[in-house]
């Protein structure tokens, strides 16, 4: 790609090279001018080419070494991981050998300590028992004793509450029969206060049959005597009717004819 100075150059010598019939303005000379100063060189042009190239090269060449230098590595870590695992199978068989010279060396040590145990712990085991059945005896003894301590001790305790229950029960006892005597007196007098209460009601309840009494006759009274006048209103307009109607038959007229009566 051209520079913007090559550009520019290129432009201005186009211009110069028109017909000279033409005048040339003054700021066409001072392009001229300016790119006679920054003109670049058909050298250096290519001096940057051939750099530019040199670089790409280069870069080529280093992707190549690199490509090989992977090549060679990924080769070498095989190789490795190869060698790798032979000395870790060499390591294992060695590894499992000893192992097993351990294993037996531990297993026959194990044997010779077990005996040693089983030899000490049957020693132990009969002192202990030995030691047990003493101890069983002194305790037997001692209990046998605090036993009869604590019988006598509950024997005389039991006496002493018993002293003390029968002397609470006494107390108790007539404190009771007091509170009785007081509860008796106070349920006679009760009952007298009832008594006089309920006779009271009693008799209120007497006169308040009489009185209901004497309203019901009352009303019945006042009940039976507006019947008895409106049964005689009642008759005297039926006998009035039967007038009427007689003296209709007489006229002439039908029998069927309805009379009213208005009180």
């Amino acid at each position: 790609m051209k520079s913007l100075k090559f550009k520019n150059l290129t432009v201005l010598q186009t211009l110069l090279t028109m017909s000279a019939t033409y005048s040339t303005p003054k700021f066409m000379a001072s392009l001229a001018k300016l790119a006679k100063e920054n003109r670049v060189s058909n050298k250096e042009v290519n001096a940057k080419k051939a750099a530019k190239a040199k670089r790409a090269k280069d870069i080529q060449r280093q992707h190549k070494i690199a490509a090989k230098m992977d090549k060679e590595l990924t080769k070498l870590e095989k190789i490795a991981a190869k060698e790798e695992a032979k000395q870790a199978k060499i390591e294992a068989k060695e590894a499992a050998k000893q192992a097993k010279i351990e294993a037996k060396e531990e297993a026959k040590q194990a044997k010779i300590e077990a005996k040693e145990e089983a030899k000490q712990a049957k020693i132990e085991a009969k002192e202990a028992a030995k030691q047990a059945k003493i101890e069983a005896k002194e305790a037997a003894k001692q209990a046998k004793i605090e036993a009869k301590e604590a019988a006598k001790q509950a024997a005389k305790q039991a006496k002493i509450e018993a002293k003390e229950e029968a002397k609470q029960a006494k107390i108790e006892a007539k404190e009771a029969a007091k509170q009785a005597k007081i509860e008796a007196k106070e349920a006679a007098k009760q009952a007298k206060i009832e008594e006089k209460a309920e006779e009271k009601a009693a008799a209120k309840l007497v006169k308040e049959a009489e009185k209901a009494a004497a309203k019901l006759a009352k009303n019945t009274e006042k009940a039976e005597k507006k019947a008895a006048a409106k049964l005689a209103k009642e008759a005297k307009n039926e006998e009035r009717t039967d007038i009427i109607r007689t003296i209709c038959e007489n006229l002439g007229q039908s029998s069927n004819v309805s009379v009213e009566v208005t009180a």
